[in-house]
C-alpha cells in the first residue's frame, strides 16, 4: 500500500514543535504504542506502508497534538485519504488493525479536555477524532464490500453513541453536577460534529451508503438529529457554543507549549489554567525556554484573543485567574502586552472579571444551564 504525504521524520519533528512533552515516558506497551511511532519515526519507509506504520504514526501525531494549541494537519489523511488508499480488503485490515490500536490510547495523557462522567466515565475531544477516522474506515469497507470491517466499525460507532448519550442522561439532572453537565454537552456537539463531518463526505453513494451515512450524520441537529441528542444539542447552543472557538490567537504563546500543565482545558472554565499559567514554574523567566516568551506573552495573547472574540468568557476567566495568583496581578505584565492593547487590562470587560471570582462565575453558568435544561 503506498502513500504520498509528510515524510516520517517531518511528522515526528511537528509533534516535537508543538508538544516536546509527549514524547518523554514509556513506549513499550499497548497504551504507549502512539509514542514509540513518535520516537522511531525515522525508521518507517518513506513511500510504501505495506504493515500500517504511517497510518500509526500520523493517528500517534493527531493524538498526541490534537488537544494543543498547534495541532498537527494530518486529519484529512487520516479520515479520508489513508482510507482511499486501501485498494484491497487485505490493505483495509491491514490499517483497520492499526486503528485498533487507538482504543488502549489515554487522552488525558495528552488532553485537558476530558471530563469524567460519575458511573459512566471519561468522555472526551478525542473520542470525537476517533469517530471521525473510523467512520473514513466504514466508508471504505462499504466501497470495497468488506462486511466484516464494516460491521467491526458500526458497532464501535454504535458503541460510542450509545456512551455519550449515557453520559448526557447520568448528569442531565444531577444536582450538583451541572458543571459537568456543561463539559459533557460541549464535548457531545464536537463528537457529533466530527462524525458528521465524515460521513457526509463519503464519495460513494449507493442506497446503502446513503442510508448509513442517515444514520450517524446531523445527529445533534434538532430536525434530522437522534433523539437522545436533542436536548443535549439545544442547551449547548443556548450556553456553550460561543465558548470553545478553535483558539488560533493562542497559538502566539509558544511558552505555552513547554509543558502538559498548560493544555487548555473545555471552556468557559478557564480560572484554573490562568492560575496555572500564573505559578507555573516552566513560565519564569529564568526557566529553560524562556526565550519562547513565558508569562508574559502568554498573558498578552490572552488579551488579544479576548479583544478579537469579546463574547468569549473564557479567556476573562484565564486573565481573571492569571491576575489572582500572579504577584502583582496583571499589572506586573502590563510591559510584555502591546501598547495598543494595554488599556483593556485596566478599563471594561476586563476590569469588570477580574472583580469576579470563579465561584460567582460558575454559579452563573450552573443557572444557565438550569434555565436551559427547563427550556427544553
Amino acid at each position: 500500500m503506498k502513500f504520498r504525504g509528510a515524510k516520517p521524520s517531518l511528522v515526528s519533528s511537528q509533534v516535537r514543535n508543538t508538544a516536546a512533552w509527549a514524547l518523554a515516558g514509556p513506549t513499550e506497551d499497548a497504551a504507549h504504542s502512539w509514542r514509540k511511532a513518535l520516537v522511531s519515526a525515522e525508521e518507517i519507509p518513506h513511500g510504501h506502508d505495506g504493515d500500517g506504520a504511517y497510518l500509526r504514526l500520523l493517528l500517534a501525531a493527531h493524538h498526541a497534538t490534537v488537544a494543543t494549541f498547534v495541532p498537527t494537519d494530518f486529519d484529512s489523511h487520516i479520515r479520508f485519504h489513508a482510507w482511499q488508499r486501501c485498494e484491497t480488503v487485505a490493505d483495509l485490515r491491514v490499517a483497520a488493525a492499526v486503528l485498533e490500536e487507538t482504543a488502549a490510547w489515554d487522552p488525558s495523557e495528552v488532553s485537558a479536555r476530558v471530563v469524567t462522567v460519575p458511573g459512566v466515565g471519561p468522555l472526551s475531544g478525542h473520542d470525537g477524532e476517533w469517530l471521525g477516522v473510523r467512520a473514513g474506515a466504514l466508508g471504505r469497507a462499504l466501497a470495497l464490500g468488506d462486511d466484516a470491517t464494516a460491521d467491526a466499525q458500526t458497532a464501535f460507532l454504535d458503541a460510542s453513541l450509545e456512551r455519550h448519550a449515557e453520559a448526557f442522561a447520568a448528569v442531565q439532572r444531577a444536582k450538583g453536577r451541572e458543571l459537568i453537565a456543561l463539559e459533557v454537552v460541549a464535548t457531545i456537539a464536537h463528537n457529533l460534529g466530527d462524525l458528521s463531518r465524515v460521513v457526509e463526505t463519503w464519495p460513494l453513494k449507493t442506497p446503502t451508503a446513503l442510508s448509513v451515512r442517515r444514520r450517524y450524520a446531523k445527529l445533534g441537529h434538532e430536525t434530522e438529529g437522534d433523539p437522545r441528542f436533542a436536548l443535549a444539542g439545544r442547551i449547548y447552543k443556548r450556553t456553550m457554543a460561543a465558548e470553545n472557538p478553535r483558539f488560533l490567537g493562542m497559538r502566539a504563546a509558544r511558552s505555552l507549549r513547554v509543558h502538559r500543565d498548560l493544555l487548555l482545558g473545555i471552556g468557559p472554565f478557564f480560572d484554573a489554567w490562568g492560575e496555572v499559567m500564573a505559578r507555573h514554574p516552566s513560565l519564569d523567566d529564568d526557566a529553560p525556554g524562556g526565550d519562547l516568551g513565558g508569562r508574559g506573552a502568554a498573558l498578552a495573547a490572552l488579551l488579544q484573543s479576548h479583544l478579537a472574540a469579546p463574547t468569549v468568557q473564557g479567556f476573562l476567566r484565564a486573565i481573571a485567574g492569571f491576575h489572582r495568583e500572579a504577584p502583582g496581578g496583571v499589572e506586573r505584565y502590563a510591559d510584555e502586552v502591546a501598547a495598543r492593547d494595554r488599556p483593556a487590562l485596566r478599563t471594561g470587560a476586563v476590569r469588570e472579571a477580574l472583580g469576579v471570582d470563579r465561584e460567582r462565575f460558575e454559579a452563573r453558568m450552573i443557572n444557565r444551564y438550569r434555565a436551559a435544561l427547563d427550556a427544553g
